[in-house]
């Protein structure tokens, strides 16, 4: 799995990439001129919105238009070249627009989950340094009007705020603007010469996004990618699943984080294909979209992928559009795939990434049906990975075969923004990426991730091997979703182990769990001690479990008296 890239830094690597034609000289504004060049009246993008219960479509011919109006719109703001902004928005058409304006005149966008509240938004808009800021009046019952505005008072960087859907009978205060009025109603790519936006283009190497993600371990890091990584990124999917220009692509993930961010918007304008977004992942929304635009493919993590057919098995729709299914981010059970075969009849693809550097390893066509359950997939072929011994915490090394991830390549992020200490502590002199994660070999030349280093439970003295737990626990029917983590216990100086599920309908028993993990063979040594119950999980914008949250909310009940 190793091969021999070497280097630490990505850039200098790219006379390389390029000669292996995983980097190019070409950016997504490339992409979406061919695509205007070859069919201009081709729907590029279906924007559901579940609220407003309306339907926009762009084609490609407009969605070109928009980003040039955009992008001058921009220029009046004071936005230069190589500076951030920041874009807060559900997955709305004018979010795409956007990033590929910010491209235009070489800045670099900074995508936000539009849940997020004040205390991560100002963190992200004062590191970044970002002096526009682009969101929603109000979203799901908040306010990002008033949020913005506090900012502001925070914030002397911060000079605009832009703002959708804004009430104009509201008195408005300096540096807040409504959308509609400046980047729509008013044609300032009239008013400049198309020459000066060519001038200012980002180039294949310059910076594209910086996405800031809390991972599971509540530690905001803002990654850097250039146009180039995400190309990378990109066509991990494109290439490996052999995505084509009459392919319609639907994920429920947000398009500010990092799958919905290269699969929603850079992979169809790569493809000259046509992206249907819902600016809420709801199962029915999805099926009726999969069914009146005859989706072909959609990504979704496995508990969203069980709903839809949850959704489709209730109330039936027409999928017979759908020829390729991917899923990721948490284990997949058996039970899963079956039924991804018998509602959808078609084959479950996952893979395994971060947002450092996308989807890294992706299961194949020709493995075998079954073979989600037990693997990650392999490397794609621009990515290296490798397994190296690893202690755990309390010295002792991890069975033989399961050590630390690392990765390097092509779509290998830059770094993380004015974080270079955090980033040189990952990477070592040969470029090699440390992802924080446990891994297996497959035995098929690819990887199964086992769990978090710092996810590791010690139960009596032995490693629970989280992951295989979950992905057990996942098949028990009253189980919708469930997270295995451990809570100390001084009575044997070790730690617990915890599954907090949230239930179909009823929740199981704890004996249930245990019976369940029994009957499927097993060891008692890694059967839950203790069961949680939730209504739903704490989750980063990709749909990971944020862990340590629930490792906190544990400690608080068991210090509760009674």
């Amino acid at each position: 799995m190793a091969g021999g890239i070497g280097r630490s830094s990505a850039l200098e690597n790219g006379a390389l990439f390029r000669s292996r034609g995983w980097w190019r000289d070409e950016t997504v504004l490339d992409d979406l001129r061919r695509a205007i060049q070859s069919h201009p009246n081709k729907t590029a993008i279906v924007a559901a919105r579940y609220f407003a219960k309306d339907v926009t479509k762009l084609t490609y011919a407009e969605l070109g238009q928009y980003t040039e109006r955009f992008a001058c719109a921009l220029l009046e703001l004071g936005v230069g070249r190589g500076q951030l902004v920041a874009v807060q928005l559900p997955n709305w058409w004018q979010f795409t627009a956007l990033a590929l304006a910010c491209a235009r005149i070489g800045a670099v966008i900074a995508p936000i989950p539009p849940d997020y509240r004040r205390r991560e938004v100002e963190f992200i808009l004062g590191r970044t340094e970002a002096s526009v800021y682009v969101g929603p009046a109000s979203w799901t019952g908040h306010s990002h009007r008033d949020m913005a505005r506090e900012l502001a008072r925070a914030l002397p960087t911060l000079k605009h705020r832009v703002l959708i859907g804004l009430d104009t009978q509201t008195p408005r205060e300096d540096g807040e603007l409504d959308f509609e009025t400046h980047f729509i109603q008013r044609r300032w790519e009239d008013e400049r010469p198309k020459s000066v936006l060519d001038e200012l283009e980002a180039r294949a190497d310059d910076l594209c996004n910086v996405l800031y993600t809390s991972g599971t371990t509540g530690e905001p890091k803002g990654v850097i990618h250039s146009h180039n990584t995400n190309y990378g990124i990109t066509r991990a999917l494109s290439d490996t699943l052999a995505l084509q220009n009459d392919d319609v692509v639907s994920l429920p993930s947000l398009l500010t984080a990092s799958s919905g961010f290269t699969y929603l918007y850079l992979m169809p304008v790569l493809l000259g294909a046509t992206a249907v977004y819902m600016d809420v992942g709801d199962p029915e929304l999805t099926l009726r979209l999969i069914e009146e635009q005859r989706v072909t493919f959609m990504y979704g993590i496995p508990t969203y992928i069980m709903n839809v057919i949850a959704a489709k098995r209730k109330h039936g729709r027409d999928t017979s559009s759908l020829r390729r299914l991917a899923t990721g981010s948490i284990p997949v059970p058996p039970h899963l795939i079956a039924a991804v075969r018998e509602d959808f009849g078609v084959q479950l693809h996952t893979l395994w990434g971060m947002t450092e550097n996308g989807a890294v390893t992706i299961t194949r066509r020709e493995d075998p049906p079954e073979w989600p359950s037990s693997s990650d997939g392999r490397p794609v072929e621009w990515m290296e990975v490798k397994i190296v011994p690893a202690l755990a915490e309390d010295g002792t090394p991890f069975p033989e075969g399961t050590g630390r991830l690392l990765v390097r390549g092509a779509s290998q992020c830059l770094g993380y923004f004015k974080r270079e200490d955090i980033y040189s502590a990952c990477v070592d002199a040969e470029g090699w990426f440390d992802t924080g994660d446990l891994a297996r070999d497959d035995g098929r030349g690819g990887i199964r991730i086992v769990g978090r280093l710092k996810d590791v439970i010690f139960r009596y003295g032995q490693k629970i091997p989280v992951v295989e737990v979950e992905s057990a626990l996942y098949s028990h029917p009253k189980v919708k979703e469930v997270a295995v983590v451990g809570h100390s216990d001084d009575r044997i100086g070790g730690e617990r182990v915890c599954a907090v599920v949230v239930p179909r309908e009823d929740a199981p028993t704890l004996a249930e769990l245990r019976n369940h993990l029994k009957g499927l063979g097993m060891s008692n040594q890694y059967w839950p001690d203790r069961l949680e119950v939730v209504a739903e999980m704490p989750k980063t914008p990709s749909g990971k479990i944020r862990k340590y949250l629930l490792r906190e909310r544990l400690k608080e009940l068991s210090a509760k008296p009674g």
